[in-house]
């Protein structure tokens, strides 16, 4: 009598589902860094080193701040890099200091001597400007809508006056033992800073416009303005 032949075990096939893999966030270079003022003087900024901010202190740590909250929305590297390149060409900033020299160290003015010196972004440069507390409460006194309007004060002893013309109702204010004070190797800074301000709202909207953009052949970075400051020779720093 001949037995049955034994079953085989049926095997099931099991799909795992695959997380997608985690995008690493854009890797952002202090804009006092020697590598990042190297590369910008020179014209030709390696997209391989990350992001070179443009905007040193409290206009460093607003970009920063601004593109955690773009990873955390899901957007690509590259398109941060595009978000904080077109926010720092609309932004304004004030860096006044004790020394002349400290800041053209630091790459903020090309040249100048003396003491309580003002260094100005505007237009995506920097230049130099007056030491002015009238000027500065002037700026920081008008009400603008749609405008982040912050002021840093690092170290100790800045000017009564200087640190009361950005210590206005309204400003965002904040008093750091070292920040930029220390990066710089000066004894104070005053910082103001005027940005664009992004709700999530607009954020979706300039998205979208950075999406449709053409990009750099070179990096690959979308270029709104029609052109990549990451990787060619020349353009502005």
């Amino acid at each position: 009598m001949s037995g049955r032949p034994a079953r085989r075990p049926r095997m099931r096939l099991v799909a795992h589902a695959t997380e997608p893999a985690a995008v690493e966030p854009l890797r952002l270079v202090s804009a006092l860094s020697p590598a990042g003022r190297l590369a910008r003087a020179e014209g030709f900024v390696d997209p391989g080193l990350g992001h070179e901010l443009r905007l040193p202190g409290i206009g460093g740590r607003y970009l920063s701040g601004l593109a955690d909250h773009a990873h955390a929305g899901g957007w690509a590297p590259l398109e941060v890099a595009a978000l904080l390149d077109a926010v720092e060409e609309r932004s304004a900033m004030w860096v006044v200091c004790p020394s002349a020299a400290a800041l053209r160290r630091a790459g903020l003015i090309d040249r100048g001597r003396g003491r309580r010196a003002c260094a100005r972004w505007a237009a995506g440069r920097w230049s130099r400007a007056e030491a002015d507390a009238d000027a500065l409460a002037a700026v920081a006194a008008v009400q603008r809508t749609g405008v982040v309007c912050a002021a840093a004060l690092s170290g100790r002893g800045a000017p009564a006056r200087l640190a009361g013309a950005v210590s206005r109702p309204g400003i965002r204010a904040g008093q750091l033992p070292d920040g930029l004070a220390a990066a710089l190797g000066v004894a104070w800074t005053v910082e103001l800073l005027l940005a664009p301000a992004l709700p999530s709202g607009s954020l979706m909207a300039v998205r979208e416009r950075i999406a449709a953009a053409p990009r750099c052949g070179w990096c690959g970075v979308p270029m709104p303005a029609g052109r990549c400051r990451r990787c060619q020779p020349g353009a502005p720093a």
